[in-house]
């Protein structure tokens, strides 16, 4: 399965140190990896399929080849390695992969996945993004790429199956199974979530989108029973023929705000960020889909993602606190938001009693709120 050393090494160049290169081999056995399918999976937990490292994760140069970039974004190959395994071939009659599988560097198993990874992209079929990260997986565990494919619920015959809101618009039947299914694998090919593709592609309103979302992160912090939101959904979208609105001039979105606790801290920053023209809805739903899959703050999220400044997002993760808390009202946290804005200076420092707000675990927490009633 790994390639190995001869004897024989090849020549060194002129000029170039093959150490950085050329690594001893090792006898690590096939079974001792994690490879049943139990293990793969419960390594799957806890790994985002939306890593924005990857997204900014740079060239070479401008001309890497795209193999090249793959083994470098799935951490199979040190970029100096890349970088040395590249200078070498041009020096020669090899290939940078041929010398990287010649030194041990990557094995044959590697190599295949590899390929098989730019067959999917070329073809258009899958992001390069979801293809590093199911190479990093497909070689960790010793399985063939397609395996990991399946395993992280990306492969193209049946894309983000296990995505909570697929599930909700298919427990509600919203969408046709033909529908969606190409909208997930839309989704695969371009690296955007199900929810942006649907509102990108005017097949559901975004305010909707974002309160489904809600509604489902509710159900993670055990608000609400999904049981019971599926059938409020299924009982409010009888009622229409569109997903646009109703006939007394009620929307979806409102019906369903009213009859569901959905009240959360996520939902308050992002209408607290929409209302400050802070964040787009689009990216609302982009972030709010990401979190509630990887378990995570909208805030964590939104602050990986670098759509506001830190100063002016710490200050509306803290007032958003407040907010859905009941320690204050939504005006008057817009209002404080501007400050910050306006100010550049951070939310505790407006405060001149020094004893408004007090700091608990990253969050600016209300202690006595006479000062900003």
């Amino acid at each position: 399965m790994f390639s190995t050393l001869t004897s024989s090494s090849p020549k060194e160049p002129p000029g170039y140190d093959l150490n950085s290169i050329f690594r001893p081999f090792t006898s690590e056995a096939a079974e001792n990896a994690k490879t049943d399918p139990a293990s793969r999976l419960n390594a799957r937990q806890g790994k985002s399929l939306f890593n924005i490292e990857l997204t900014r994760f740079p060239k070479l140069c401008g001309d890497e080849p795209l193999m090249s970039w793959l083994l470098r974004a799935s951490g199979i190959v040190p970029d100096h390695v890349m970088r040395d395994a590249i200078e070498v071939s041009r020096k020669g009659d090899l290939t940078p992969f041929e010398i990287l599988s010649l030194s041990g560097r990557i094995s044959h198993s590697d190599m295949r996945a590899v390929e098989r990874a730019i067959q999917y992209i070329e073809a258009g079929a899958i992001y390069r993004d979801f293809a590093a990260i199911a190479l990093s997986f497909a070689c960790h565990h010793f399985i063939e790429f397609d395996d990991a494919l399946w395993d992280l619920g990306l492969h193209p015959s049946n894309p983000f199956s296990n995505f909570r809101l697929y599930e909700l618009l298919e427990n509600c039947g919203m969408f046709s199974q033909q529908e969606l299914l190409a909208v997930r694998q839309e989704c695969l090919s371009r690296g955007v979530t199900l929810g942006f593709a649907l509102m990108k592609n005017n097949m559901m309103s975004g305010q909707l989108l974002k309160v489904l979302l809600e509604c489902l992160a509710a159900v993670n912090s055990n608000k609400l029973q999904y049981h019971d939101l599926v059938l409020t959904v299924i009982s409010i979208l009888r009622d229409t023929d569109t997903m646009y609105g109703v006939a007394d001039g009620m929307t979806h979105e409102a019906r369903l705000v009213s009859q569901v606790p959905i009240s959360t801290n996520d939902r308050a920053l992002g209408n607290l960020l929409m209302c400050s023209n802070l964040v787009q809805l689009e990216d609302i739903v982009f972030c709010l889909e990401i979190a509630l899959e990887d378990r995570r703050s909208l805030g964590e999220v939104l602050a990986d993602f670098l759509l506001v400044d830190p100063i002016v997002m710490q200050a509306a993760r803290s007032l958003s606190f407040m907010v859905n808390e009941k320690r204050l009202t939504a005006r008057r946290s817009v209002e404080l938001l501007e400050e910050v804005k306006r100010t550049g200076m951070p939310l505790q420092a407006l405060f001149n009693d020094g004893n408004s707000l007090t700091v608990m675990n990253g969050v600016l927490t209300p202690v006595a709120m006479t000062s900003i009633a």
